[in-house]
Parts: structure tokens; C-alpha cells; sequence
């Protein structure tokens, strides 16, 4: 008989363990989510212990809540859709500005957010971009597909938005990237942007990390 060990489980069974009473499950998920959800907050709050604040109070109510939590779909999305809800109520997402020469300058010029987002660096500085010029929703939509790696089905959970909605907001994010990104040369001819409204996922950007809006 083969014997397994908590970190052999899913998220979804180690969930199901926790909530019949593990702590040892629920040690686990709080082990492989700390670092992806503090990343997450961290996109949402003023400094990092706000989000350290905010990652703690989210396991806490996770962890009373866990009779509520539904196997059969991602644990990840549950959580995150509890962050995500807990951050609102408490704190006000700053009014986007654009983002200073200076920044954008240093990211290079003429490159894509495809590019970009393959480089640790750079991928740091990308997304201080995103959240200076993106709306505070666009910008979790972008973290959650190419961070990580929820679908826009998933998304929309979390978003409480229908998947077509979030599929129009990661177009545009990308669109707003690499519109801030792009250095053309003097006098070049400019392409007309495709319709985002005919095909989101047709944009040439919809490649970032290697995955599809």
C-alpha cells in the first residue's frame, strides 16, 4: 500500500482534510499559498505588512469558513476571492497615475510585455508599471492569469465577473502595457488596434507568460 503525505495532496484534499479537522492539512495550504497570496495583497495595500496583515486575516477566515469551501472546484480561487474581499473592506485602491518617464524608460523601448514578463527584473518593474496606469481591477486580472495561472473562468469568480468581462479586461490591460512600452520611431506608420470587442484573445500580446487570456 502506497502511503502519501500532506504534501503529496491537492489543495482540494488537503481542504477536505482540514475541514473534517486536520491542522496539519491546513498547515499545508497555508505553507504552498503564503508567498502567492502575499504576493496578490501586496498589489492591493500601501506596505508590506499591510499585506503580511491582510494574508494572515485571510488563512484565519478561510480556516472558520472551510464548511463552505466546495471540493470539486480550485481551492486557490476560494482563497484568493477571500482576499480579495477582505482587502476591499479595508482598504481604498489609490486612483492610477501614469507612470513616470523615468520608469517606463528603464523597462526599454519597442518591447512587449511578452518579453518583458520572461525577465526577473524587468518582470518586477512591469508590473509597478501596471499598477500605476491600469485600473486596480485590470491589474488583479493580469496577476491572476500570468501569475498564477487561473483561467478567466477562475477569474471571474474571484472578480465576481462574467468571463467575457474579464477576457475584455486583459485585453485591455495589454493593450495599455504595451501602448506605455512602445518607443516608435519618429514618423512610423502606427497599426490600427484590432476590436476588442470582436476578439479579445486575438491581440498579439495574449502570449504573456506563455499563457492565453
Amino acid at each position: 500500500m502506497t502511503v502519501t503525505t500532506p504534501s503529496e495532496w491537492t489543495a482540494e484534499e488537503l481542504a477536505r482534510r482540514a475541514r473534517g479537522g486536520c491542522v496539519e492539512s491546513f498547515g499545508e495550504l497555508v505553507t504552498r499559498f503564503e508567498r502567492p497570496l502575499h504576493a496578490f495583497l501586496r498589489l492591493r495595500t500601501a506596505a508590506p505588512e499591510d499585506a503580511e496583515e491582510l494574508a494572515q486575516d485571510t488563512f484565519l477566515r478561510a480556516w472558520e469558513k472551510l464548511d463552505r469551501f466546495d471540493p470539486r472546484y480550485r481551492f486557490s480561487t476560494w482563497l484568493f476571492t477571500l482576499a480579495r474581499r477582505l482587502a476591499a473592506t479595508r482598504y481604498r485602491r489609490r486612483r492610477p497615475t501614469l507612470a513616470s518617464e523615468e520608469t517606463l524608460a528603464g523597462l526599454g523601448h519597442e518591447r512587449d510585455p511578452a518579453t518583458i514578463l520572461g525577465e526577473s527584473d524587468a518582470r518586477e518593474n512591469l508590473w509597478r508599471v501596471a499598477e500605476r496606469v491600469l485600473p486596480g481591477e485590470q491589474v488583479d486580472a493580469l496577476w491572476m492569469r500570468y501569475a498564477e495561472d487561473f483561467s478567466a473562468a477562475e477569474i471571474g469568480a474571484v472578480l465576481g465577473r462574467p468571463e467575457a468581462t474579464v477576457r475584455v479586461h486583459l485585453f485591455r490591460a495589454r493593450k495599455t502595457l504595451a501602448r506605455h512600452l512602445e518607443r516608435p520611431p519618429t514618423g512610423a506608420a502606427r497599426t490600427a488596434p484590432a476590436d476588442p470587442d470582436s476578439d479579445p484573445d486575438s491581440h498579439p500580446l495574449r502570449h504573456i507568460a506563455g499563457g492565453q487570456a
